[in-house]
């Protein structure tokens, strides 16, 4: 008898220590720095970014911001007049060339995540409500496909802000536990 109470103690013993190391693993993702020179030029969009997404830029806003990205194009709002059809630059050359700006730079890192960023004339000026550069990659959020997203540096390591296919009256996130972020810039 005093073996099976034993025995039982132990195993108590045993699954209370490994509960309490399991509440103690971190579910931060795996952060990678990186620049641009490591990412690949992208010229067409692929399937899997292409469509219309609802996010938000600030946790301030009060309503969604639209990304739309097409095959060849972004579309994106301007302050004082209609949306504007960006296209993507050819090369990185021709990206900064002033007769070819406005135009938006697309990369793709070897870690599935794509870049985008806005290179615009100074008398160019996009709105408020538009997404003018950051980091995103397809991800599944529930039954459907979502976008990670954020800006070129994650803040935040234990979460990124998904950008969905409707309007959500507040920032969707999810947890980056499976995910490799990259974030641009320097490094540590």
């Amino acid at each position: 008898m005093k073996y099976i109470q034993t025995k039982g103690l132990l195993l108590t013993i045993v699954a209370v220590a490994t509960t309490i190391g399991l509440a103690n693993t971190t579910t931060n993702a795996k952060v990678i720095w990186s620049n641009s020179s490591d990412m690949k030029w992208v010229r067409t969009a692929p399937k899997s970014i292409q469509g219309n997404w609802y996010g938000y830029i600030y946790t301030s806003d009060n309503q969604s911001n639209k990304l739309s990205i097409h095959k060849k194009y972004l579309i994106v709002p301007r302050k004082k007049s209609a949306n504007h059809k960006v296209p993507f630059a050819q090369n990185r050359k021709a990206a900064y060339k002033k007769k070819n700006m406005p135009n938006i730079q697309l990369l793709k890192h070897p870690r599935g995540w794509y870049f985008f960023s806005l290179n615009a004339k100074n008398s160019w000026t996009p709105s408020d409500s538009a997404f003018i550069y950051g980091m995103i990659q397809p991800v599944k959020y529930g039954h459907t496909t979502a976008l990670a997203y954020y800006p070129g540096l994650n803040d935040s390591k234990s979460k990124v802000q998904l950008l969905t296919k409707t309007k959500h009256p507040k920032p969707v996130y999810m947890s980056t536990k499976h995910l490799t972020i990259v974030n641009l810039g320097g490094g540590k």
